[in-house]
This record gives C-alpha cells, structure tokens and sequence, in this order.
C-alpha cells in the first residue's frame, strides 16, 4: 500500500497528539523526522517539522479527524498576489553572504540560524514575499471585491 503524507507538525509533540487522535479512530500512521525536529529547532517547518504519513486509502477519513478536531493549522501555502499554489521557498537575493556566515556561526555555537535569510517566491506572478496566504482569506477578498462591484 502507498502512503501518503498526512500534515507535518512543528514539533514532536503535536505529532504524537495527531497520532494518537488517528489511532483512536483506527487509522495507522507512521511518523518521520521525529528525532530530527528537535536538533533543527528554530529551522522553517519544512525543514525541521515531523511528518506524519498515512495510507492513501485513510487520508480523506484522517483529514476528516482533523478537521473535526480542530487539529489542522491554518494552510498557508498560496501567493498573496495571484493566489497560485505554486511556490517555493528560497534564500533571499543579497543576503545569501549573510546566510552563509549565519549558518557558520550557528555550526560553532549550536544555535538555530533563523529564518530571516529565506523567502517565497511565487513561480507563476514572480512574486517576493514573507508569508503566504490561506485560499480562505484569498476567496473572501475576492467575493468581496465581486459584491461591491454590484
């Protein structure tokens, strides 16, 4: 059977709490990067979040869960200028010396680097930006913006 990933958490408590809600209800998962997220702490979470991973065949029953749950955090995946699902996270134009020095230095001292070195980009509008958006506040805009034009 294939798997499918689920969510990915910040920490590995979250996800031993998602876990353990799936397992209730008869949906098995498995978990990665567990050990990891807590030596890359300070990290995005795409780099340093636990992943939680299930069967194709239980994902919508396990989204479900979440959903009812209140467990499934805000998805901010879309550009806020066009709202395209298709981006990607980079280090930021002109500051790639300082991030080389940063990630140096946090290699002596232990420490997490940060994230103010990285950025999104959307690839279809180009777009340079901090934080995407969810579809939710995107789709309320734009029916707003429909409803005033009226």
């Amino acid at each position: 059977m294939k798997t499918r990933k689920l969510i990915t958490c910040n920490d590995a408590f979250q996800a031993h709490l998602i876990q353990g809600a799936l397992e209730n209800e008869g949906i098995p998962s498995a978990l990665h990067n567990e050990n990891t997220s807590g030596v890359l702490r300070g990290f995005v979470s795409n780099v340093a979040g636990v992943d939680i991973f299930v069967y194709e065949d239980d994902y919508e029953a396990a989204m479900a869960i979440l959903e009812q749950n209140q467990m499934v955090p805000e998805q901010l995946k879309y550009c806020p200028q066009c709202g395209s699902a298709d981006i990607k996270f980079r280090l930021k134009r002109g500051k790639r010396w300082r991030a080389a020095l940063a990630t140096v230095m946090t290699m002596l001292t232990a420490a997490p680097p940060g994230t103010e070195h990285w950025e999104y980009v959307c690839n279809r509008c180009g777009a340079c930006f901090n934080t995407p958006v969810a579809r939710a506040e995107e789709a309320c805009t734009t029916s707003l913006n429909t409803d005033t034009n009226r």
